[in-house]
């Protein structure tokens, strides 16, 4: 099975075929990332998002990437976000016309809001079912905060979950240092 050769992403992870990622971190930097790395390499992509599209393009480039926005506005590009079974039809259309393509779903948190979280987890379940049978990717950001920690177990046992570091994890990491006698003493410490 093919992966996707590493651009120098430090999340120790390479998005293979056939794999759907929840990416838990506050906002989705690494998932872009990760979604960016494997466009690079040839791959389809699709962003289904909460963030209005034209803000997203300012700050990601998308390139020729297909972007539906989870809107109640009508429109071209947009998807009424109570309309689940509309938007699987788009993602599972898009997996079955690329053969080679990666989504991401940025706004899950906001889909569970409007859908009840059962509902929510049902969807992700079938829309595994269809990234693994045509061998695409598919990347979940996730903020844990603001599920249940029950919630998020079932997700993670449905996806591969990924733990990107923070910045504040990588900064503290080289700010504390452990005395001898168990003191803690800041090392570095510069403004911020």
């Amino acid at each position: 099975m093919p992966h996707i050769p590493s651009s120098g992403i430090t999340l120790g992870v390479e998005p293979r075929p056939g794999n759907v990622y929840l990416v838990e971190e506050r906002r989705p930097i690494n998932t872009y990332l990760l979604f960016d790395q494997a466009v690079s390499s040839g791959y389809a992509g699709m962003v289904v998002t909460r963030d209005f599209p034209k803000k997203l393009l300012e700050d990601q480039e998308l390139g020729n990437c297909k972007v539906v926005w989870l809107t109640n506005m009508v429109g071209e590009g947009r998807i009424n976000p109570t309309a689940i079974g509309i938007l699987m039809g788009q993602i599972r259309n898009f997996i079955e016309a690329n053969p080679k393509s990666v989504a991401v779903i940025d706004g899950i948190e906001y889909l569970i809001s409007l859908n009840t979280y059962d509902r929510m987890l049902q969807f992700m379940h079938q829309l595994r079912d269809v990234v693994v049978t045509h061998e695409s990717i598919l990347l979940v950001p996730l903020d844990p905060r603001t599920l249940t920690q029950r919630e998020v177990a079932l997700l993670e046992r449905s996806m591969e979950p990924i733990f990107p570091r923070g910045e504040n994890e990588a900064s503290e990491e080289t700010m504390v240092h452990h005395g001898e006698e168990g003191i803690l003493r800041l090392l570095d410490v510069g403004p911020r």
